[in-house]
């Protein structure tokens, strides 16, 4: 069994994927993590997973923007 590259419309289709899923994944935490700043006082631990989220997307993006120019 051969592993292919995957062609230019598969490529958008999980590009689109992946965006919606991150969008998903962020606002969950930020909702849940308010959630709690307001009922309990604390964010817990699901504010700290949403900015390591969040500061992964953002290295990466940069990583490989300097990686096309």
């Amino acid at each position: 069994m051969k592993i292919r590259k995957a062609d230019e419309m598969e490529n958008y289709q999980n590009e689109k994927s992946a965006k919606y899923a991150f969008m998903f994944y962020t606002t969950a935490l930020l909702i849940w993590s308010l959630y709690d700043f307001f009922v309990k006082g604390e964010t817990g631990w699901q504010f700290t997973i949403l900015l390591i989220g969040n500061a992964i997307f953002l290295w990466s993006k940069v990583v490989y923007n300097r990686k096309m120019k």
